[in-house]
Parts: structure tokens; sequence; C-alpha cells
């Protein structure tokens, strides 16, 4: 395997507010950013270059500070996944390369999906989960025969092809055969829609199905369950000096006041404070974020150094970076609010202030 490539230069735009401020592979999980769960699975297998785009120069600071060996390729325009792939594979001289969707939170074992690939010895392999049939119409489909070859792949179809619940899962090996039927031409190129047709006709594709954590983080309700399952999965840890209802993760430098209530699933970011009798249940504080007392946090994504005032509640809502709520503010249900404001007045459910 010449390279890993992680594929980061989407806009995330269906996490706005939220992403306004940071793109979607700095998205903290447990207070780790995406990318570094990504990283730490690929790092083993090859050298990783990330293409990015949106917001490309925090991209760049995070990997340069945190990842010695990474590196970081700018697109100067909308490649799409398979141009990302084809630029980065003809800048290199890469002739076999497995790309990795920044977007997607999985304990996918890469190097068994490398060593499968190998065993197999086809032009691609391509990495599918099995997800319930209501959850098809968001994704590519793929339909194996009985050697785990990939026969038919359809992209987001309304009823599941041949009875078929695998859906894409974002993990793909190419050899060089399959990275020349990449389209090299103006404009974005698609995988699923320009690369996959051609790979079918020409060359044997086979199917590697992964059985274990697999979540797409684009949109804040996906986001939030993402953190949760990982609360499941590895575990959490215990505040000092407050009440606690598992599980939870609070950071070491965070601060949780008498009296307070945290949990169950509660993701407490780096330098977080938490006011005294405050109460936060099945929610996100990214980072730096000070919640006062008594205030009451459900279903909540709360930014990085947002501020959320005494007694004030916020329900299943998604507060970007640096806002700042006032006391006893009420925000309601599926209210979004954009970064850098200030809320002096309650937000009713439903309601967006960019």
């Amino acid at each position: 395997m010449d390279r890993v490539i992680v594929l980061a230069g989407g806009f995330a735009t269906r996490l706005r507010p939220l992403s306004y401020t940071r793109p979607k592979p700095l998205f903290p999980i447990l207070g780790k950013p995406l990318i570094d769960w990504i990283l730490e699975r690929a790092k083993d297998i090859a050298p990783v270059v990330i293409s990015a785009r949106y917001l490309a120069d925090m991209i760049k600071s995070h990997i340069a500070a945190r990842w010695n060996g990474a590196s970081v390729v700018e697109e100067g325009r909308p490649l799409g996944d398979g141009g990302a792939v084809a630029y980065i594979a003809d800048m290199l001289s890469l002739s076999s390369v497995m790309a990795i969707n920044g977007d997607v939170f999985t304990d996918m074992d890469l190097k068994a999906v490398a060593e499968y690939h190998k065993r197999k010895g086809g032009a691609a392999t391509i990495a599918f989960v099995e997800v319930p049939a209501e959850s098809l119409s968001k994704y590519g489909v793929g339909v194996m025969d009985d050697s785990l070859r990939l026969v038919d792949f359809v992209e987001k179809p309304k009823e599941p092809p041949a009875g078929s619940r695998l859906a894409n899962a974002g993990v793909y090996i190419f050899e060089e055969e399959a990275l020349r039927e990449i389209p090299r031409r103006p404009g974005e190129v698609k995988i699923a829609k320009d690369v996959m047709p051609a790979l079918l006709k020409k060359y044997d594709v086979y199917v590697y199905v992964h059985k274990g954590i697999w979540l797409d983080i684009g949109t804040p309700q996906d986001y939030l369950r993402a953190n949760f399952v990982a609360l499941d999965s590895f575990g959490s840890t215990a505040p000092r000096g407050a009440e606690v209802v598992p599980p939870v993760y609070i950071a070491e430098d965070a601060e949780v006041g008498r009296g307070a209530v945290v949990g169950p699933y509660a993701v407490v970011g780096p330098g977080s404070r938490i006011g005294e009798y405050a109460r936060v249940r099945n929610s996100v504080l990214m980072g730096r974020a000070y919640v006062e007392s008594g205030a009451y946090i459900s279903g909540s994504i709360i930014g990085d150094d947002a501020y959320v005032g005494k007694w004030a509640r916020v329900m299943e809502a998604a507060v970007a970076d640096g806002v700042y709520i006032r006391d006893e503010v009420y925000v309601g249900r599926g209210a979004s609010i954009g970064p850098n404001r200030e809320v002096a007045e309650d937000v009713p459910e439903g309601a967006t202030l960019p």
C-alpha cells in the first residue's frame, strides 16, 4: 500500500451552524477530533495524506501539531471523493491506495481490510456495513455473490436491491488498474456514480463486511449518537466531587461544581466548567464551554467557548461556538444558534438564529 488517503474536503452543510467554525474531521468524539480516531487506525498501514478543502487551514494546523509523517493536500476546487483520490494518486505517482471517508466514526480494523484485499487479489475492495432497511435510501448499497465479489451497486435505492442491506462504509482499496478508471476531468468525480460502474464491468471488486461501530456524523443528531456510542464502547471517566449518572466522559481539566449532576450520556470537553447545581444530560459540551449554576442542558450540543447563563434551559438544540446565552433564557427543542452571538431572549422550538 503506497498511501492512505483520508477524504476530508466536504463542506459539512448538514452540520450547520456547528460547522461554520470547524470542518467535520475536527468535530470531537469524547474530546478527541474525529480525524485523530481515523489516523490512529490508519497510521501503521501506510503514510497518510489528507485531502482537504473547507477550512483546510484548520486541518493543516491540527495535523502539523499532532501527526508527524501525515500531510495535507488542499483541493483547489471541489473534486469529489473520486477526483481527490485521482488527484493525489497522480501527484504522488501512486499505484495502490486505501481511501477513507473523513466523516465516519468506526472501529473498523483497517489492517484486516488490507489483509483481506491482498488475499482476494482483486482490483479493488470496498467495505460495507449492514444497516436497517429503512436507512438504505441514504447510502450506496452493494450486492455480492457467494465469493464476496461485488456484482451490483445502487446509489440511494428506494428498495433494497436483491434484498441486500449492505451500505457503502466509505473505505476503499484501489490497485493501479482501478485508479486508471477514475475519470480525469473538470468538475466533481464521485466514486459511486463515476467509478463503480466501470470497475464492475472490467474487474473483480470484493466486498469486506464490517461488523461493529460505524456512524456517519453528518447531522447534529448523528454527531450526538456517535458520542453516545463511543461512551458505551470505550468506557467513561469519573469526575471529582459531582454526582454522575453513567456513562459520562469528563475531560481531565474540566471542572464540575458542587451539587451538579452530569449524565447519563454526557460528554464534557476539555477546559469546560459546569457550575453548582447545574444539570447536563444526553449532551456534548465541546470545549471550554461554561455552564453557569442551575442551568439545565438536555439533548444538546454546546460549541467551543459557549456560555450558558444561570438557570438557562437548553433543550435538544445546537449551539455553535462562542454563543453567549444570558441568564434564565430558554432555548427550545430543535433550535439552532449560529456562532458568536448573544442570546438575550427565549428561542422558540425549531427556530434558527444564524
